[in-house]
């Protein structure tokens, strides 16, 4: 059996993911023989601890989970009752904690085998990227993937152009407008596996992400600026205390001067989730007659329009913007929703062998434009969920 010295250094390899298959078996067997949980406790809090902060607190829960997925879920609750120990335990970092549970699984759930079997069924699955179509007023469809950059489309009085990042930017050239023009609607689509930011014609700001479209004026005139979304997206309306910004889904509409908000509203979520950022908005359910038809939000709430009844809580900023900035973030998500967004991002129909493991609960974070094999090899790792890919069918499986 190794010593305490060799035992250390396995450990600080461990928590800087460099342990190769045979010291992470080694690691194990020691603690497993040894039975001695309150000794691997006490060297884990001491090689984290140094460099864990105030902020780095973590629950019980989580040091609890993390502990039972590294040594066994037998020698975790023979550990609880060791209160002195596992009090040094709680203080780990947090991202020493999201490494154990979640990038370690390739040593204790998947073996090498299976593992190679699904990256190689999963290098035809690539992450989305900047695909969408334009439709506009007349009817014709231009897919904005094959686009060159420059000048897409010209509307009377109104250029649309394609920038070098892959954005869609309208600009009103400078002469008179007519009703014509202030009545033809341009649609915006994201496909599954695509995403898409667009400048609409008075300066406002669209993310559009996977699966959604976006209809709009060419030019806004009137009282007010209207928009009609299914999906989901992020805005930062250009300010006009003139002419109010609305965006219309299926059963509600958001009304704002100029602020920053994002709206999910998939058909297959259930709910209409609409999450502040920055100065205030109004959220209003199209069916009047219900007493909870309406909200006001400030920052950092959120409304949740479900079942035509709409209700208010603090907001997850975090994770309501992590799709904007690239990430899959889950904070107690459910495989069911966590699937449903991979489902629309890797384009890709999930089936579930067992539809009690779609209330599994995850926690944890990784890039959107990972390779599937990644996510899966993340959400594995727990051991509570298997996939088999075939071509672009996706199994959840016990």
């Amino acid at each position: 059996m190794a010593d305490n010295q060799q035992i250390a250094q396995l450990l600080q390899k461990f928590a800087n993911g460099q342990i190769n298959q045979q010291e992470y078996n080694e690691l194990i067997a020691h603690f497993k023989l040894s039975g001695n949980e309150e000794e691997m406790l006490s060297a884990m809090d001491s090689i984290w601890q140094a460099t864990a902060g105030p902020e780095d607190l973590i629950t019980e829960a989580e040091a609890g989970l993390a502990y039972q997925k590294l040594v066994g879920s037998t020698a975790y609750q023979n550990a609880r009752g060791k209160a002195r120990v596992i009090g040094l335990w709680y203080r780990v970092a947090a991202a020493a904690v999201l490494f154990i549970v979640l990038t370690a699984g390739a040593y204790w759930s998947i073996t090498n085998h299976q593992k190679a079997a699904m990256v190689a069924a999963s290098d035809k699955i690539g992450p989305g990227g900047n695909r969408a179509t334009l439709t506009l007023a007349g009817g014709k469809v231009i897919n904005l993937g094959d686009a060159r950059i420059g000048n897409v489309a010209r509307q009377q009085n109104i250029a649309v152009t394609k920038t070098a990042s892959g954005q869609l930017v309208y600009h009103i050239t400078p002469q008179q407008s007519n009703n014509k023009t202030a009545q033809a609607y341009n649609t915006i689509t994201t496909p599954r596996g695509g995403q898409y930011q667009v400048e609409l014609p008075d300066g406002t700001k669209v993310w559009l992400n996977t699966a959604s479209s976006l209809r709009f004026p060419v030019q806004f005139s009137g009282a007010e600026r209207k928009v009609n979304l299914t999906g989901e997206a992020y805005f930062e309306v250009a300010k006009n205390k003139h002419q109010p910004f609305k965006v219309i889904t299926a059963n509600q509409q958001v009304e704002v001067l100029g602020t920053h908000f994002n709206i999910n509203g998939y058909n297959d979520e259930g709910t209409v989730k609409t999450t502040l950022f920055e100065g205030s908005v109004k959220v209003t359910l199209n069916d009047k007659t219900n007493a909870g038809s309406q909200v006001v939000l400030t920052p950092n709430e959120e409304s949740v329009n479900q079942n035509t009844w709409l209700t208010k809580h603090e907001a997850d900023i975090e994770e309501a913007l992590a799709w904007k900035n690239g990430l899959f973030l889950f904070n107690g998500e459910s495989l069911g929703q966590i699937m449903k967004q991979a489902s629309r991002w890797y384009d890709v129909d999930i089936v579930f062998e067992d539809s009690t493991l779609k209330s599994q609960v995850f926690s944890g974070s990784i890039s959107r434009f990972k390779n599937i094999s990644q996510l899966l090899e993340v959400l594995e790792s727990t051991g509570s969920v298997h996939f088999k890919i075939e071509g672009r069918r996706l199994t959840a499986m016990k």
